[in-house]
């Protein structure tokens, strides 16, 4: 047991591709943007809608998720131009997490919820 913590620095450190991978889960959009590609391809400004984001951060963030090759982006040479995306087969690994994640969070949101109203009442007093 005594190797655990250097095993553990050494998977999980500062730039490790474990901890970046997790980072990478943990970002602020990753779970809704990989949720709401789950079920295929979407444009860019029904993702920017759908998520309640603007223009910039989302692009970001897909650009982000591009580069470590979990999304794919598509563009068709239309008038006005079109711009998909998508999860890559990589990205698809995700959705199951990506669902325990909800699945997690709609189940203690109440508990969450009441944790901060006592911690607001208690704050106030």
């Amino acid at each position: 047991m005594s190797g655990t913590p250097r095993r553990e620095a050494e998977i999980y450190g500062a730039g490790t591709p474990a901890r970046e991978a997790m980072e990478r889960l943990a970002g602020r959009w990753t779970v809704l943007i990989a949720h709401a590609l789950e079920d295929g391809p979407t444009r860019f400004n029904d993702l920017r809608h759908q998520l309640g984001v603007s223009a910039q951060v989302l692009a970001r963030a897909l650009r982000d998720l591009e580069r470590d090759g979990l999304v794919a982006r598509r563009l068709y040479p239309e008038v006005p131009v079109r711009v998909e995306y998508e999860l890559t087969e990589l990205g698809g690994t995700m959705c199951p997490v990506v669902r325990e994640i909800r699945r997690w969070a709609e189940e203690v949101a109440p508990a969450i919820g009441e944790a901060r109203e006592t911690y607001d009442r208690n704050r106030r007093s």
